[in-house]
């Protein structure tokens, strides 16, 4: 047990969260780290660098949108842990007055070298995943938006006029080698207060996961990772997953709490059915800049199997991660890391549920 001890001595607190939705740590003890080119995690909190530097015009408020129908949405923006990523929600109803809700993330890709953007919404269980780049006061988005009735390849483009206003233009590409955009709707976008209180998680009347994310229901709620716990030493997370109703996905938000001041923002992950692909996917975001995703399997005994491959820094590894459930209120994650057929223990923990009792 002492040499395994020493093994995992230098694990990153970071990674009692990142295991209970699949991620995984960064470079093993000893294993030389590449220096990533981008900018440091300081900086990029002072917002004055780094390739998320642009998104910090859309804090603080919320941006409104009224069509030409009367109908409005509302886009709240948050930033991710770290900075380098960004959460957008969106709100709205539609003609008939049902609620709808969209859900957004653009973050640095170390390993694409790119800003990248995800969504997923809730009209033809639609999946967005693409990239974003900036041009002065003019935004591309570029992306392909995955629906049940198909793949559809889209660019939004995004006008700024002054700080609280910017005008959007939604755009089709062609079928064919052609690729001749025709603009589907434009609208314009201003800066509002916030609500308050803000905009729960919750719709009325929306009250669990569909089919597909069934399989995932059991990790909803609040998990605690408290010190002694691990092999890798003294931890304590707290790891919060959230159904997002409308959106159907799942979000999970991963704290390290502190003895004194703000608890540390460790993991923001997205859970989702792709639509494209027909799979459960895991997307992971740490506040050092890692970006792990990859697939998420239900095992014969109920238990859940991630194959991720992580990028941080410079580096690229790939990891499974096994979560084994042990009633209502405890998990049990283990991670492996591969490397060819070498497959090797990175973390063995413990979670349980907020509030419950700890071995």
């Amino acid at each position: 047990m002492s040499c395994l001890r020493r093994r995992f001595r230098r694990i990153h607190p970071v990674v009692a969260g990142l295991a209970l939705i699949g991620a995984l740590p960064a470079p093993a003890a000893g294993q030389d780290a590449i220096v990533d080119p981008e900018p440091t995690r300081a900086n990029a909190r002072a917002g004055d660098a780094g390739p998320m530097a642009p998104f910090a015009r859309m804090i603080p408020g919320e941006w409104k949108m009224t069509v030409e129908s009367g109908t409005s949405s509302f886009r709240t923006w948050h930033w991710g842990p770290g900075r380098h990523s960004m959460r957008v929600m969106t709100d709205g109803f539609d003609a008939a007055g049902n609620p709808w809700r969209d859900l957004d993330v653009f973050y640095w890709h170390p390993g694409g070298g790119q800003v990248r953007e995800f969504g997923v919404s809730q009209f033809a269980r639609g999946v967005t995943e693409g990239a974003i780049t900036f041009e002065g006061e003019t935004w591309r988005s570029d992306f392909d938006l995955f629906q049940t009735g198909g793949r559809r390849t889209l660019r939004l483009i995004w006008d700024f006029d002054g700080p609280d206003r910017y005008h959007a233009t939604l755009q089709e590409a062609s079928p064919g080698e052609s690729r001749r955009y025709t603009t589907l709707v434009e609208w314009d976008l201003l800066r509002t207060s916030p609500s308050s209180p803000p905009r729960p998680l919750a719709v009325e009347g929306a009250t669990k996961p569909s089919d597909l994310l069934r399989p995932l229901e059991l990790l909803l709620g609040t998990w605690e990772a408290k010190m002694g716990q691990a092999i890798a030493g003294a931890l304590h997370t707290r790891a919060t997953l959230e159904w997002i109703p409308l959106a159907d996905a799942i979000y999970a938000r991963v704290l390290a709490p502190a003895n004194h001041g703000e608890p540390a923002h460790l993991l923001d992950a997205y859970l989702y059915h792709h639509t494209g692909a027909g799979t459960l996917r895991c997307l992971a975001l740490s506040e050092r800049g890692g970006v792990y995703e990859g697939d998420v399997t239900v095992l014969d005994d109920g238990a859940l199997q991630l194959g991720l491959k992580g990028y941080e820094g410079g580096q690229q590894a790939t990891h499974v991660v096994r979560i084994d459930f042990g009633g209502d209120d405890a998990l049990r994650t283990r991670a492996w890391s591969l490397e060819g057929d070498e497959r090797t223990l990175r973390l063995d923990l413990h979670h349980h549920k907020a509030g419950m009792g700890s071995d």
